[in-house]
């Protein structure tokens, strides 16, 4: 049908076709010009431009009639072509290309002065943006939280230290109330714009007013500082790098802020007691998923999301130990003994995964792609306390307070601070003989997690397990 690449646009080749044969309606197809390959396009979603643009013709079956819309959509395809020509020219690379450009050059005015002519050739809309990139004054917020993020990646080449993938979600987050604060998107505010004046407002009078999605409340005092001082490290990236020209960090704290109130008194996770979780023992047997991780969860101390991202290849057959790949601390990756009680579950677990043809042993409940955390499994969980509990336990009570459970019976067990953080994944105190002392060997772990089991049983913790 069509051979040609790029521009050809002749009217002599037909660019229609009809898939279902003859007689059957018409369609328009032409191969993509190279310039809009990988481009969103307008008639498919938004989603990018393989190596075909095929469009229907609405079910015509009349020739001439499919010529002209031919022809419309011939002339949509170059005037989109022409379109991304120009974004192209007028984009944020190219004005970092010019901004180099201008840094590098001895005598910077003929340079400068291209780059106003460059930019009186740009769409009114993005005028200012050009001009304001490739002046090297600053740059937008959604390029420097492009490059902040990919400087501060576990992989970047720069021996920075990297972001974990929450605190890079807490990075956007931040930007995404800042634009909402301003009334705009990262893509028009500059770095520039931000003022000490528009910081003090953000901080003490917009976030505090801000409803939570996560938790359907205000935002807290912590959480308000912890979104700051997402943005101070942006800014401060941004200083270092020259990629803003500004007197100071518009995000650092005044030196004669008012002094802060303490924190007001509020219930604080707590451990769980031997009666509640007998009662969720009681509502989830063994064989459900939710009923199976809160059990495999007060044995082990482990995290929700690191019991829930356990794999088969990462367990043994016979249940007898499974394996941490990496999590919150650099203490995070283990391999964790299951005690006996527990290893008929895990041995289940991991005999229906390999039936099933799934990875991981906790397969119903899915890995949230952007944080990496079991989500959902925390929200089942949470819906099943309120339900035995009631909502009175929200405050004190979590899946996390099986960790603080399990380190509490760790040591009325017997075991030492080291085995302990060992076997739960804790962060350890540094000691002049880390790097010789490599801790417990396996066995002796499996007899230390033991040890905690038989209390947790005999205290009443595990009736009904």
């Amino acid at each position: 049908m069509d051979t040609t690449e790029g521009h050809h646009w002749s009217a002599a080749v037909q660019y229609i076709e009809q898939p279902k044969g003859q007689g059957t309606s018409y369609r328009f197809r032409m191969k993509t010009p190279k310039g809009l390959r990988g481009t969103p396009n307008p008639w498919a979603n938004e989603k990018p431009f393989g190596m075909w643009i095929i469009r229907p013709m609405g079910g015509e079956r009349h020739l001439p009639s499919a010529k002209k819309l031919r022809d419309i959509y011939l002339a949509e395809v170059r005037k989109l072509e022409i379109e991304y020509r120009v974004r192209q020219r007028f984009s944020l690379e190219k004005a970092e290309t010019w901004a180099d450009a201008l840094r590098t050059e001895r005598d910077p005015t003929l340079i400068r002065d291209l780059i106003y002519d460059e930019a009186e050739r740009a769409p009114v809309d993005e005028r200012q943006a050009f001009l304001k990139v490739a002046t090297a004054t600053t740059l937008p917020l959604s390029k420097a939280v492009e490059q902040y993020l990919g400087a501060r990646a576990p992989d970047n080449p720069y021996g920075i230290k990297p972001l974990g993938r929450t605190s890079a979600n807490e990075v956007v987050t931040a930007v995404n109330y800042l634009c909402a604060f301003r009334e705009t998107k990262p893509e028009a505010l500059f770095l520039d714009e931000i003022t000490p004046e528009l910081v003090a407002e953000f901080q003490h009078d917009f976030l505090p007013k801000q409803i939570s999605k996560k938790t359907g409340r205000g935002l807290t005092p912590a959480t308000v500082t912890k979104l700051v001082g997402m943005l101070r490290g942006l800014w401060r990236w941004a200083l270092a790098r020259k990629k803003v020209k500004m007197d100071g960090n518009p995000f650092k704290p005044p030196e004669d802020d008012l002094p802060r109130a303490k924190k007001a008194s509020e219930p604080k996770r707590d451990q769980f007691k031997p009666d509640e979780t007998k009662k969720i023992l009681e509502a989830v047997p063994q064989g459900d998923r939710l009923g199976d991780l809160f059990r495999v969860g007060l044995v082990t101390g482990a995290r929700v999301t690191e019991i829930a991202k356990v794999t088969v290849s990462d367990t043994k057959e016979d249940g007898s130990v499974f394996l941490i790949a990496g999590g919150k601390t650099d203490n995070a990756k283990r391999v964790v003994p299951v005690p006996n009680i527990a290893q008929p579950i895990i041995a289940r677990l991991r005999l229906e995964a390999v039936s099933g043809d799934k990875e991981r042993l906790f397969y119903a409940f899915p890995i949230n792609a952007s944080t990496g955390t079991a989500k959902s499994a925390s929200k089942a969980f949470t819906n099943l306390r309120r339900k035995v509990l009631g909502r009175e336990s929200d405050e004190r009570l979590a899946f996390h307070s099986l960790r603080h459970t399990w380190k509490t019976i760790s040591r009325r067990a017997g075991l030492t601070i080291d085995d302990a953080h060992d076997l739960g994944g804790w962060a350890g105190i540094k000691r002049t003989s880390d790097p010789y002392d490599h801790g417990l060997n396996s066995n002796e772990l499996a007899a230390a997690q033991e040890k905690v089991a038989e209390l947790l049983q005999n205290e009443g913790y595990l009736e009904g397990y």
